[in-house]
Parts: structure tokens; sequence; C-alpha cells
């Protein structure tokens, strides 16, 4: 007989044995729902087991016998001690070859708390808190157990105790105790406070500030209860302080008494005292620019600190210098009392006033200011900054330079004598004034770079009358807003509005509007953050050269985000300045864009075209930064 064909029918025959003993195996859980029911299938000693190629059906039968007491103490940490439960095995058949095993779950109800006693002991036992969160504790009588809630409470008392200085606290006692004959459940809890610590003297290690300086930055007092919470709170209230790259809060040995002091040692290691930084760039708005700045971090011992910068860029030759010096007041909450000076300065030539040929002249203000910053304040959700100020402001300009520049100088002479002394000085202002401004900033948002939802208001109230001493009287009012609403989980709609007014003479000479107000407070629209699809600050009123008393700006954006952390967008602007109510000569712009949410914030690039009679027939905008 030949071996091999009987070799292949023996391991045929003990495959088809293995395979019988390799039982498959369905089970299924009914009439739960949720958590409960993940908790039963994790507890079913049968369901864990159902892939194992180890089952036979002897296994089978010893798994479904013990199922029912598995799910029973699987539903007691939800507080049901009652279920109702019907098992059901069937073994594989020729129309089913599978082994399947079912359970139908009824629940029941939870068990009720039929007492539930609290007890205090030890310093904390009279203190008012404490005997609040016993009298709040949210398990009471008649209310139903549940195992998971019951261990969250206790976790949730002792942290609320330690947060209120003791930090010794335990449990003594901690029982639960269920009656089936009487379906209830009765919970004792004993917990001892050990003493209440509070927070001792507190030092601090460095040699640049004063003490009494840095004392205004404590939000911990000596003899307030010990919260760590609060540490945290104090850590960035220093860091916040712009002195300080490192802070490092010590905690020392307790003094041994019945409220034990915990002293704090507060180590901090300060910034370079000077910071300098340079800038080369591109925008828009203003095209290629250089920017330097010097920050002066402190001076002396009581926070005082300055900052030095200039920039200057390609749009108008602009040039701009800033001087501050930063007296703190209220340190911790923003306080502050600013000496600034600026000057800016820019190019008007005849080609700005669409003049084949003419001349040139500078627009130069200067403006020396004292601003009182008031602290921060949390209003409705609001973060509420305001601040008050005053402000001497010059500024001068020829416009009859741009306009006869390139006549001889006998030829001006005679022309001033044509038009009178009166019309000249229209046109080649002065303007001196002291103006003082009332600023109020409101603000709040879901996250600092990439905005989903948000406000943001920003009201400037300002000007001046000739009784101040000025030679010019004008008032303004400013407001700039901007709401950001998610639409879905991907989407949002951008509504930003920009609006001015301002009361003030008006002037003409030659034909041309001048109004009684310095360049620098007057209006102009167009550029990236204003009617995109025009040039920045072109648009204004036709009647004039500098700008408009009057703003009006709106502006709706939608955005789709189409992968992560890129989005399109689609926007219409409208919106000029003017300056007069019944001549708004408002433009139309509109566009598309895209965003990318980068690490520093929302970098944007726009296409703008205007739907009116522009320089262009459209414009690129790129911007790096949130909205507000």
């Amino acid at each position: 007989m030949a071996i091999a064909p009987v070799l292949a029918a023996l391991f045929a025959l003990l495959l088809c044995v293995q395979t019988s003993a390799q039982a498959a195996l369905q089970v299924q859980v009914d009439g739960l729902r949720g958590v409960a029911r993940d908790n039963v299938r994790a507890s079913l000693s049968i369901a864990r087991r159902q892939q194992d190629p180890e089952l036979d059906a002897a296994t089978i039968q010893a798994l479904h016998d013990q199922a029912e007491l598995e799910i029973s103490r699987a539903l007691e940490p939800f507080g049901y001690y009652r279920p109702q439960i019907t098992s059901l095995l069937q073994p594989p058949t020729e129309s089913s070859p599978d082994w399947r095993a079912r359970y139908q779950i009824d629940a029941g109800e939870k068990i009720p708390i039929a007492e539930m006693q609290l007890t205090v002991v030890g310093a904390g036992q009279n203190n008012d808190e404490v005997q609040a969160l016993s009298e709040g504790f949210p398990l009471r009588r008649d209310s139903t157990l549940d195992h998971r809630r019951y261990e969250h409470t206790k976790r949730e008392l002792m942290e609320q105790l330690r947060n209120l200085g003791y930090l010794d606290a335990v449990f003594t006692a901690h029982k639960v105790e269920v009656d089936m004959a009487t379906y209830s459940a009765r919970i004792a809890l004993r917990v001892d406070t050990g003493p209440g610590y509070v927070f001792g003297p507190i030092t601090f290690a460095q040699n640049q500030f004063a003490t009494d300086y840095l004392q205004h930055y404590l939000v911990i007092t000596p003899g307030q209860p010990f919260d760590p919470a609060a540490i945290s709170r104090q850590r960035t209230a220093l860091s916040k302080s712009g002195h300080f790259r490192e802070v490092t809060i010590v905690t020392g040995e307790p003094a041994d008494a019945e409220r034990p002091a915990i002293p704090l040692h507060i180590q901090l290691t300060p910034f370079k005292p000077n910071r300098y930084r340079g800038r080369l760039g591109w925008g828009t708005d203003y095209g290629f620019g250089v920017q330097l700045d010097w920050t002066r971090r402190y001076v002396g011992k009581r926070g005082h600190y300055f900052n030095l910068g200039g920039s200057v860029v390609e749009e108008r030759q602009r040039l701009a210098g800033d001087a501050s010096y930063t007296i703190p007041l209220d340190p911790l909450s923003g306080g502050s009392l600013e000496i600034a000076a600026r000057h800016e300065s820019k190019d008007l030539t005849f080609e700005e006033v669409d003049l084949d040929e003419g001349g040139e002249s500078r627009i130069a203000t200067n403006i020396a200011s004292l601003i009182w910053h008031r602290p921060n304040r949390q209003w409705s959700g609001f973060e509420f900054r305001h601040s008050i100020g005053l402000s001497l402001v010059g500024e001068t300009y020829d416009v009859f330079e741009v306009l006869f520049g390139n006549l001889p100088s006998r030829s001006q002479d005679d022309l001033i004598d044509v038009i009178g002394p009166e019309a000249y000085n229209t046109l080649a202002p002065d303007f001196e004034a002291l103006v003082p401004r009332l600023q109020l900033n409101f603000r709040r948002s879901d996250d600092p770079l990439y905005i989903r939802r948000g406000d943001f208001y920003n009201l400037e109230l300002l000007g001046t009358e000739e009784s101040f001493g000025s030679n010019t009287s004008f008032w303004q009012a400013r407001l700039n807003t901007w709401n950001i609403l998610p639409v879905g989980d991907r989407n949002r709609l951008l509504l930003r509005s920009a609006w001015g007014y301002t009361d003030a003479e008006s002037k003409t000479a030659l034909g041309i509007n001048f109004n009684q107000v310095p360049e620098y407070f007057e209006f102009r629209a167009g550029g990236a953050r204003s009617v995109r699809g025009y040039g920045f600050e072109e648009l204004f009123a036709a009647d004039t050269i500098t700008g408009g008393k009057h703003l009006a700006v709106a502006s709706v954006e939608y955005e789709h985000e189409f992968i992560s952390n890129f989005s399109a967008a689609v926007f219409l602007d409208a919106g000029n300045a003017f300056n007069d109510f019944d001549d708004i000569d408002e433009k139309l712009g509109a566009g598309f864009g895209l965003r990318w949410r980068s690490p520093v914030g929302l970098a944007r690039i726009d296409v703008g075209f205007p739907l009116d009679d522009a320089e262009d027939s459209f414009q690129i905008y790129i911007t790096v930064g949130p909205e507000f």
C-alpha cells in the first residue's frame, strides 16, 4: 500500500476534527445602552473570550452559566441591584453553524439612598465654608446610589477642603451598605480635616526691584487659607508683568501652630534690561519699509520703562517716530501713566491731487501726550479697558506749494497777493491744538490667535476748543467693531465696521474744501482693513485733498475651512470717507481670499476687486495676525 495517500487521508481527518472542536461564538447583549452596556460587555467572560481559538462546547457552557452573576456585578456600580436577566444559549445547527449567547437585561430601578451621614471633625468642623460644603454635599437621602458619582463627590470634597487650606484632610470612614431586603442603601462618611494651613510670610529673591513695588503684584496675602491654585495664579501675575523671564515659587516648612503658616519664597530672574528689534518687510498697504525699536524694560526700582522706535515706509515716504515712558500705578490690573511723543510725516505731491505738474509738501504732525491707562476690568464676559488722555498736537503742510510749486518764487508771491492771505492760510495751515481724549475698549474671544466666536468694540471720543488755547475747534467720535460668529463646525461669519463723525468748520480756497481739523484726525478709506479692492487710503471726499470729516465702512465675510488649518473666504466691503451726509459716494469692493492658521496667528491673502471706479482693476492684500 502506498504511504503518501494514507498520510494525506489522516491529515484531512485531523483537520476536520480540529475544525469541529473550534466553535464559532456570537454574543448579544440587549436592553442596555451607553456606559452600562459597555461595562457589562467588558465584564462578561463569554464576550471577552469570544474569539478564543481554544473554545469548545464545555467551555462555552461554563462561561454562559456564570454570565448572569457577572452581569449583576457589572450593573452594581450604576446603582442597579435588582436586574432581570433572561439568558439563552443556542448550540450550532445545520442552518446556523455558530454558538449564540443572548442576554436580555432589564436593569430595573436604581437603589435609593435611605440614609446619608457626613460627619466632619478636626479644625474645620466649625468653619463656615466647610459647613457649607457639608450642607451642599450632592449625595442626599432619597436620591439614588451611583457608585461612580459617590467616588467623584468624595474626590471633589477632598479637593475643595484642600483649596480651603486643609491639606491633611482624610476620610477616616467611608462605608456604603446595601440592604437587599428593604432595597435601600446607607452611606456613612467621616472626614477629619486636620489643621487649617494658611499662607505665611512672602519673600522675594531678586535685586532689581523695590520690594514694596513687587508687592503690588501679589494675589496672595499672608494669613489667607493655603490654596495650591493660588500659587499658580501668583506665578502668572508676576510672569505677565513683562519684567521676568523666570518665576519660581518655593514653599517652605509650615510653622508649628494651631493654624500652620506655610512661607513662600519667590525667586525672580529678570529679563535683560534692553531689547532691540529691527524689521525689514513689505506690506500691501505701505510697500517696503524698515522699523527699528528699543525698549528699556525697567528704569529704576519701581517698574518704569520706556520705548523708542522709528519706521520709514515706501508709500508716500512715510516717516514715524515714537517715544514713550510708562509709570505703573496699579501694576496688577494694568493701571499706568504714559508720557508719549510722536512725529509722523508723509509726502503730499501734485500727483496725489491728479495734476500734471506742481510741487510737493510734507504733512508733518507732532504729538505730545499724557495718557492715564485705567485698570483693566471684566464686564459681562468682556475684557474692558479704557484710558483718558491729553495731547498737544501741532501740524503743518502746504497745499499751495503742491499746486504751484513748479512756478518761480515771484509768480507764487503774485498768486498769494491775488488770492489773499486768508485763502493762503487755508491752503497752508499751521494747526495747534490741545486735545483731550477718552477711549473705551471691549473685547472677548474664544482664542487669542484664531477666533471662532468673538466681539470687539472700540469707541474713541476726542476734540478741542479755541477756549483751550487751540487755534481750531472740532469734536470727533470714532467707533470700530468686529463680530465673529461660528457657522457649523468649519465656517465663520465675520462682520466688521468703522464709523467716524466730526463736528468741525470747513473753509474753501481755490474751489477746494479744507476741514479745520488736523489731517492726522481726518478720515480716509480703502485698504486691507477698510474697503478692499481699493488702494490704501485712496477713498475720500472728491472736493478735498487731505481727507473727510466722516467715515462709514462695513464689511461682511464668509469663511469655509476646506482642509485642516486652511480656509477660503469671500467678502463684500462698502463705504467711504465724506464731508456731507447728503453726498456719500459709497464705494463697493468684493473678492476672495485664502487663510492659513499659522503658529503666530492667522495669515491672510485677499484679492479685492473694485465694483466702482478705481485706479487699479484689483488689489492684493497680505496680512498676518488675529482680527482684533
